[in-house]
């Protein structure tokens, strides 16, 4: 686990100016094989996606779930995201809160996402804690994250990663909870040369006794 920068700008003024600009490129096809890969051992249940700013987990989980088999919740530190998303999705509880504290009561969710957000918390360790405390026993965590200090070009949001980590990283801060796997989403050229930066993938599953 590697500091990359000292300033920390992730404020949700930040993210709300780069949840618009995000709006503006529209979804990537790096984006969506992530967020597949990331369901990957759902199968029904309560979900919560943890810093979720413009996710498609939801509209994934209606082409793959019937509703009644699946709820959903999202939370980011962007208001404006928040905001817009609930536009959207009218039928979906969408929430600004604060990650470290979500004040939600423990063993709530069977499934808990958090996609490329570890490397922008100033404390991803006390994030994480905060993630397994409102998952069920047996519930899962799934993580991406750019892996090794990968860069993506274009990237809107690049100068606010905060850390870089590797699979021993990960391994350290999840093992703690559950047996942890891993996976790779590797980059991808697709026309004009557009280069996808390599991210890595990690699921804990929560001990079932505590």
């Amino acid at each position: 686990m590697k500091r990359l920068i000292e300033e920390n700008k992730n404020t949700s003024q930040e993210y709300d100016k780069i949840y618009f600009e995000r709006q503006k490129k529209g979804v990537d096809s790096q984006d969506l094989r992530r967020w597949n890969k990331l369901l990957r051992y759902f199968k029904g249940g309560d979900l919560v996606d943890l810093g979720c700013l413009d996710s498609q987990i939801y509209p994934l989980l209606r082409k793959k779930f019937p509703e009644p088999s699946f709820s959903y919740t999202g939370i980011d530190i962007s208001k404006e995201a928040i905001s817009d998303m609930q536009k959207k999705y009218l039928e979906v509880g969408w929430y600004a809160k604060d990650i470290y504290n979500l004040n939600i009561v423990e063993d709530c969710f069977d499934y808990a996402i958090m996609g490329e957000v570890i490397e922008h918390l100033e404390e991803p360790e006390k994030a994480i804690k905060e993630a397994m405390r409102i998952l069920k026993p047996g519930g899962i965590l799934a993580i991406s994250t750019p892996l090794n200090e990968a860069r993506e070009l274009g990237a809107v949001d690049l100068d606010h990663h905060l850390w870089s980590f590797d699979k021993e990283d990960l391994k350290k801060l999840l093992s703690p909870y559950g047996r942890v796997k891993f996976d790779r989403l590797g980059s991808e050229y697709l026309p004009k040369y557009k280069y996808h930066f390599p991210s890595l993938l990690a699921w804990v599953k929560k001990w079932s006794i505590k």
